[in-house]
């Protein structure tokens, strides 16, 4: 029993890595190096209204990919703290999360092949079902309960907060191109629909103290604002994009400061990682 549990853990470890050099392969291969000024850069097309700055998503990616070597590389360390409902052991973590991990990046993988292939429709339900993998993952794992909070971003961060609100995002930027969203009547739809990125990241922060997908939906915003105003100068898109993130960046930084993740928790705040056996 023990040497199955052992091998489940090095096959964990490997898909891992596996995944992630592929994520990274394919997002370095057609997304980095791209002019803005490219008709065909990815990044840019139809000009959406959910269309982001190239500089910001590629600072965005740089630096989940960045906490995600850290992720990889701290299963591989052994944990100093002694496993208890309040510090699971890095082992306990890496079987509970290690695979909705693995499907994010291959998800990733898949969905960058399709998007810059022009297959739309498939590449938007490929991040459909990659938003469904990251959003049980939050609720059956409650990994923003992780304790301390160099544990908490070396986790929650990489491993959720960044890539649920990449995919929320990348979702309605999808979207938008599936569906050629870019005349008046489509960009007056995008302007009522951006306002989702302030309640649901608000949900979040309000609701789970989670101010990590606070900080990365407001990131988001930032680029999206910024591309707009060169997309669609006089429209209101940029504008919303701008207070959102503003306002998701106040939100989140006063949760930071005050919330629970800055006090001594409780048993039960600190136990839920593990509850999902």
């Amino acid at each position: 029993m023990a040497s199955v549990s052992a091998n489940d853990l090095v096959v964990h470890k490997w898909a891992t890595i596996v995944s992630w050099v592929l994520a990274a392969f394919v997002s370095i291969r057609y997304f980095v190096g791209r002019s803005p000024s490219d008709p065909h850069n990815p990044y840019h097309v139809a000009d959406t209204p959910f269309s982001g700055n190239i500089i910001v998503t590629l600072v965005y990616w740089l630096v989940l990919f960045f906490l995600q070597i850290s992720f990889v590389v701290q299963i591989f360390v052994p944990s100093v703290e002694s496993a208890s409902a309040l510090t699971p052991s890095r082992t306990a973590i890496t079987k509970q999360i290690g695979w909705h991990f693995t499907g994010f990046n291959l998800g990733v993988f898949a969905w960058t092949l399709l998007f810059v292939k022009k297959h739309f429709f498939w590449s938007e339900l490929v991040l459909l079902a990659n938003f469904a993998n990251i959003t049980y993952l939050y609720f059956a794992h409650k990994t923003y309960r992780i304790r301390p909070l160099s544990t908490w971003v070396l986790i929650h961060w990489p491993t959720v907060a960044l890539p649920w609100s990449w995919l929320m995002f990348a979702v309605f930027w999808n979207g938008a191109v599936l569906f050629h969203v870019h005349k008046f009547v489509g960009r007056i739809i995008a302007n009522i629909l951006v306002w989702l990125f302030l309640f649901v990241p608000t949900f979040f922060i309000a609701v789970f103290n989670d101010w990590g997908i606070g900080l990365s939906s407001s990131a988001l915003m930032f680029g999206l604002g910024l591309n707009q105003i060169f997309t669609k100068t006089f429209a209101l898109q940029w504008i919303f994009a701008f207070v959102i993130s503003g306002l998701l960046f106040v939100l989140s930084i006063a949760a930071a400061a005050t919330g629970k993740i800055t006090r001594e928790t409780t048993a039960e705040e600190g136990a839920p990682l593990l509850d999902g056996n």
